[in-house]
């Protein structure tokens, strides 16, 4: 007769044995989820933060601050310089750069990345990976415009949006029906492609969409976009703009401003954008520019950054794959990063 001691020794080692490989995936499956790349290529958040003098951490006022970036699982975070039409531009950018850069300095949660690498550490480090964006080339100001964006270049700036809501000396805005690029427009895509500077067509004209990708060695990104064959909205991207720029290897970030989204907005509406998206360009085409903090307004379900989950969830409903949201939520732009920085010889025939 064995000994009730030895007895429970033994449940216990069989209880351990059977039960050690479920942990074990269980650890595997937190592991996976902790590096998980989640990437938004379109926050306003500085602006929000200037205009309210309060921080990047502040658990109010914010819709893609810390605590809703944590809450979403986004740890890559483009972070917009947007200067407005009724401001002094330049002065505008830099004071939106400085903002970043104090928070980024006051924060042990955030780092500014300058790279694919980089975020990827970032993400491993249990960081918030910050890039830097400037929305409108009117940001650079009315002289001296190579001077201005090789400062912003050394500071940080990973993006550039061509124009904002008008046009500007360097092209044309899909707001106002402008042209496409002028010839100090295409010295300006030069310059960024010559730098590994990422060039963004939200906000452009088609004209000027069209000239930028069907020329780009590199791939080309709208960051804050969605389909103009779902909602006829100028803002939104024409069948060949979403070929064109996926041609090139590029992406598009979904918006959410229901305005572009269409009516009725909610998460199932902004879902279609992406199926639509991925039916013109592939499913390497599509990736995430919500406009969170942007003076949107917002789909039901998707009312700040936190809320990401719900549509992750109903793209998996839809029969998108677990790779193929993980395109959407971050790889896809990765790779396309990778290839600007990579292709320094190829940036030499535009």
């Amino acid at each position: 007769m064995i000994p009730h001691y030895l007895k429970l020794f033994f449940d216990i080692h069989g209880f351990t044995k059977n039960i050690f490989p479920f942990f074990f995936f269980i650890c595997l499956i937190k592991i996976s989820m902790a590096h998980a790349i989640q990437v938004d290529l379109h926050l306003d958040t500085p602006t929000q933060i200037f205009k309210k003098k309060i921080g990047l951490d502040s658990l109010r006022g914010l819709e893609a601050g810390l605590p809703q970036l944590k809450a979403g699982g986004t740890n890559i975070a483009m972070m917009v310089l947007w200067p407005p039409l009724k401001s002094d531009h330049l002065k505008r950018t830099m004071d939106l750069l400085r903002v970043m850069e104090k928070e980024i300095q006051r924060l042990d949660e955030v780092v500014l990345i300058h790279n694919p690498d980089e975020a990827r550490n970032a993400v491993k480090g249990s960081k918030i990976g910050i890039m830097l964006s400037l929305e409108g080339a009117h940001g650079l100001g009315h002289e001296n415009w190579k001077q201005v964006l090789e400062i912003l270049h050394k500071k940080g700036l990973s993006a550039i949006g061509i124009t904002w809501s008008f046009s500007n000396r360097f092209a044309g805005s899909s707001a106002d029906e402008g042209g496409g690029l002028t010839q100090v427009g295409f010295e300006l895509v030069r310059e960024c492609f010559r730098r590994g500077i990422i060039m963004d067509v939200s906000h452009a004209s088609r004209e000027t969409t069209l000239q930028i990708c069907s020329q780009s060695p590199v791939p080309v990104i709208a960051s804050h976009s969605d389909a103009y064959s779902i909602k006829a909205h100028h803002r939104n991207l024409r069948d060949e703009e979403i070929r064109c720029i996926a041609e090139t290897g590029g992406v598009i970030g979904l918006n959410f401003h229901a305005p572009f989204i269409g009516k009725d907005a909610d998460i199932k509406l902004v879902a279609d954008h992406a199926d639509y998206i991925s039916k013109i360009g592939g499913h390497r085409s599509v990736a995430l520019g919500s406009d969170f903090d942007g003076f949107i307004k917002k789909p039901r379900g998707l009312e700040d950054a936190g809320k990401l989950k719900a549509l992750w969830d109903e793209l998996r409903s839809r029969g998108w794959s677990k790779e193929q949201i993980k395109g959407i939520q971050g790889e896809n732009f990765l790779r396309a990063w990778k290839k600007v920085l990579d292709g320094s010889e190829d940036k030499k025939k535009f």
